[in-house]
């Protein structure tokens, strides 16, 4: 049987910011590739390049080398019918109800009428568990219900590829954990790939089929690890032995010298 090509392809891709003795590396030939319906997770060091790594690959900036493709095709822009971007801050616009900022994208792009944005806002509120709560503000929200609002935009015009930077870090802890069941159960549902970033290692295990761990100065790829726990996940995984021995070895990664 002939494998499939990957959905994205990432590869030997550098960035480099300032001029002349100023000049750095803040991303060091990084290569990987993702399948369609697979889930990594990125964790590192403050500092190693996570964020300028995912807005490459959403193609908010560019590469100084290498490149980046999604279905074979080069990224060299943003791609909003392949690539949704979900970020920290779940960035609602507050005059706007729940309903009206999941379809702001299509509005923006005139991408069909406005009935047709108004039912395709409502499948996205359907598929994040959220039906009822379309004609709420943000401000009448809960943090987990904004960011929920937030991911059902990133996934309004159906991306094959959902990028997560930090989404759940301003969330408190009980409210992160019962997320990671809706992010699961949305991508079950949606067969959408996602690529999510994180500082949390328990979260990056957890949630993802491999986890690649990032060093810094410059950023780079130290380790990618597979992590074999069955789907649905369930949160008394988190506990067990083995979740704790990769957090320990992704943390000695991430502490230990090469990842400086």
């Amino acid at each position: 049987m002939i494998a499939s090509p990957p959905l994205l392809n990432a590869a030997h891709i550098s960035r480099y910011f300032g001029e002349g003795a100023e000049r750095f590396c803040a991303l060091d030939d990084i290569s990987l590739t993702l399948k369609q319906g697979q889930f990594i997770s990125i964790v590192g060091p403050s500092g190693c390049g996570k964020s300028t790594l995912m807005q490459m690959l959403g193609g908010l900036t560019q590469p100084t080398q290498g490149d980046i493709t999604i279905d074979g095709e080069r990224i060299d822009g943003p791609q909003p019918n392949k690539i949704g971007i979900v970020f920290q801050d779940a960035l609602l616009l507050p005059w706007k109800t729940a309903l009206e900022n999941i379809e702001f994208p299509l509005h923006l792009n005139k991408d069909g009428t406005k009935s047709d944005f108004r039912a395709r806002a409502q499948e996205a509120l359907d598929l994040v568990g959220l039906s009822d709560v379309g004609h709420r503000y943000p401000h009448e929200l809960s943090g987990g219900m904004r960011q929920r609002i937030a991911i059902a935009r990133g996934l309004i015009r159906n991306p094959k590829l959902l990028l997560m930077d930090e989404p759940f870090g301003a969330l408190d802890e009980q409210t992160r954990t019962r997320m990671w069941g809706e992010l699961l159960s949305i991508h079950a549902r949606s067969g959408t790939s996602i690529i999510f970033i994180t500082h949390s290692l328990l979260e990056a295990i957890y949630l993802a089929d491999d986890v690649m761990v990032m060093a810094a100065k410059p950023g780079r790829i130290i380790e990618t690890i597979q992590i074999d726990l069955p789907r649905p996940r369930e949160v008394h995984m988190i506990g067990s032995d083995y979740v704790g021995s990769l957090r320990n070895h992704i943390w000695d990664l991430i502490a230990g010298p090469t990842a400086r």
